[in-house]
C-alpha cells in the first residue's frame, strides 16, 4: 500500500465522531480529563476504520452498525439516585439515566473512604495520581483499535469504581444503566479498580425501554491488584432495535483473581471483545458467558485469554443457544507470550442450535510463544438431546416445557455461579421467552 492510500485509509472516521463532535463534547469537561481525551482523539484519528475484509470483522460487517442514523448523546452529569427493585441486595448502587447518575451508599463505604465512586471527569481532578494509571487505558493491549480509541475520546458517561486495599465488600456494587433515546449513541466507559488484597463483586446491568433505539459503544477496564479477588457480572439487555459494540479488558496482577461472567441477551446486533491478561505471576481468571439469540439477532463475541507471566491460570466457558433465523459467532484465542511457562489454560464453547434456520459459528484458537505449559480448547455445536426430551415427555411434561427444561439445564453450569437470584431469574426468563 503506498503512502497516499495509507493516509486515506487512516483518515476514515466513524459517522458522527469527528473533530466538530469532539469540540462540542469537551466544552464543559475538566482540564485533566480533556488532556486524556485529546490523546485518545489523536489516536482515534490515526487508526483505520474497520473494514468487512478485515479478519476481525469478516463475519460482522461494520456497515451493519447504523452510525449515520444517530447522534452522540449529551454527557450524562452527576444527578440524583433513582431507586430500583434489587438495590437492597448491594452495599453501593449507581443509577444511570439520561437525567444523570446518582449513588446510594447503604453501608457507609464511601463515607469511610473504603470505596471511591465518581465520574471520570471528577476523578481526573480529585484523584490525578490514581487516574494517571487509568485514563490512558493501560489495561487495553496491543489489539486496541478504532472503537477503543473512540470510546476513550468520546465517552458520554464515565465512571470510576475503586475498592481500596484490604477492603472486603459483603454485598457488592451495582451499576444500573437505563438508556433512553429515540436514536442516539451512548458511549459509556467504566473503570473498575480493586486494591491489593481486596475482595468485591460488581454487577453491571444495561438496558433500555422497548421504544428506544441506541448504538452503545462501551468499554470496561478492570484492574485487579496483587492478591485481590474481583467478581464481575455484566448483563446486557438492550432491546431489539439497538446495537452494541463492547470492548472489555481486564488486567490481573500477582496472585490476584478475576471471576467474570458476561450475559449477552439483548440488542439486535452485538460485536463484543472480551480480553483478560493474567499479567502477574500466580494470577488466575475464571471467564464465563451466556447468550441466547432469537429472531434475526446477530451476536459476535471474541475472547482473549492472555498469559503474559509464568505460573498463571485461566478457564473459560461460553454457552449459547440460537433460535429462529439468528446467528452467533464465537472466536476464542488463548495467548501465551514469551516466557509464560507453567501456564494452565482451557477454553470451552458449547452451542445449541434450536431451529433449521439458525446458525452458530465457533472458532477456537491458540497463539503459543512459550514452552512447558498446558493450553487446550474444545467446542461443540449440536441440537437438543432427543433422549433427554423423550425422558421428560414420558413423565407427562409437554414438548415445549421439556425443551425449556433441557435448555435451562444447559445454562445452569454457568448460571449457578451467579450469586444473585434476580440475575439467575433473568436467565431463566430468556429461556421461557425464546426456548
Amino acid at each position: 500500500m503506498n503512502t497516499q492510500m495509507e493516509a486515506e485509509k487512516r483518515e476514515e472516521n466513524i459517522p458522527g465522531f469527528d473533530a466538530g463532535a469532539f469540540e462540542q463534547l469537551v466544552l464543559t469537561d475538566a482540564e485533566a480529563s480533556i488532556a486524556a481525551r485529546q490523546k485518545a482523539f489523536e489516536r482515534y484519528l490515526g487508526l483505520p476504520a474497520p473494514r468487512a475484509v478485515d479478519e476481525e470483522w469478516r463475519r460482522t460487517s461494520p456497515q451493519m452498525f447504523p452510525f449515520d442514523k444517530v447522534q452522540l448523546l449529551p454527557v450524562i452529569p452527576a444527578g440524583k439516585y433513582v431507586a430500583g427493585p434489587n438495590d437492597s441486595l448491594f452495599d453501593i448502587v449507581v443509577s444511570v439515566s439520561a437525567d444523570g447518575f446518582g449513588v446510594q451508599d447503604a453501608s457507609g463505604l464511601l463515607a469511610d473512604g473504603k470505596v471511591k465512586v465518581m465520574g471520570l471527569s471528577e476523578a481526573a481532578e480529585q484523584e490525578p495520581g490514581l487516574m494517571a494509571q487509568y485514563l490512558d487505558g493501560k489495561a487495553i493491549g496491543e489489539e486496541a483499535g478504532k472503537f477503543e480509541a473512540l470510546n476513550s475520546a468520546f465517552w458520554n458517561f464515565g465512571l470510576l469504581v475503586r475498592i481500596e486495599p484490604n477492603v472486603v465488600l459483603e454485598r457488592g456494587i451495582l451499576v444500573r444503566c437505563d438508556v433512553e433515546s429515540e436514536a442516539g449513541a451512548f458511549v459509556p466507559r467504566l473503570v473498575l479498580s480493586s486494591g491489593a488484597q481486596s475482595s468485591a463483586t460488581v454487577v453491571e446491568c444495561t438496558g433500555n425501554s422497548p421504544d428506544s433505539a441506541v448504538i452503545c459503544v462501551s468499554t470496561k477496564e478492570m484492574y485487579v491488584e496483587d492478591g485481590a479477588v474481583l467478581k464481575v457480572i455484566s448483563l446486557q439487555e438492550l432491546n431489539d432495535q439497538s446495537a452494541h459494540l463492547a470492548n472489555d479488558w481486564a488486567r490481573v496482577e500477582r496472585n490476584a483473581t478475576i471471576e467474570w461472567i458476561g450475559l449477552n441477551f439483548g440488542s439486535r446486533l452485538v460485536k463484543a471483545r472480551i480480553a483478560c491478561d493474567v499479567a502477574g505471576e500466580g494470577s488466575a481468571a475464571e471467564l464465563d458467558g451466556l447468550f441466547f439469540t432469537h429472531g434475526e439477532q446477530h451476536v459476535d463475541q471474541k475472547t482473549l485469554q492472555i498469559h503474559s507471566s509464568p505460573n498463571t491460570y485461566s478457564r473459560l466457558l461460553y454457552k449459547g443457544a440460537v433460535n429462529d433465523e439468528s446467528h452467533s459467532v464465537y472466536q476464542g484465542i488463548i495467548v501465551a507470550k514469551p516466557g509464560a511457562v507453567k501456564v494452565d489454560a482451557y477454553q470451552t464453547n458449547n452451542n445449541l442450535v434450536l431451529s433449521d434456520s439458525a446458525r452458530a459459528d465457533t472458532i477456537p484458537g491458540l497463539l503459543i510463544d512459550a514452552d512447558d505449559l498446558k493450553c487446550s480448547h474444545g467446542a461443540t455445536i449440536g441440537n437438543l438431546d432427543e433422549d433427554q426430551l423423550f425422558y421428560l415427555r414420558s413423565r407427562g411434561i409437554s414438548q415445549d416445557e421439556a425443551r425449556k427444561v433441557v435448555i435451562n439445564g444447559f445454562y445452569d453450569e454457568v448460571a449457578q455461579r451467579i450469586p444473585y437470584e434476580f440475575i439467575r431469574d433473568r436467565v431463566h426468563a430468556y429461556v421461557q421467552e425464546r426456548g
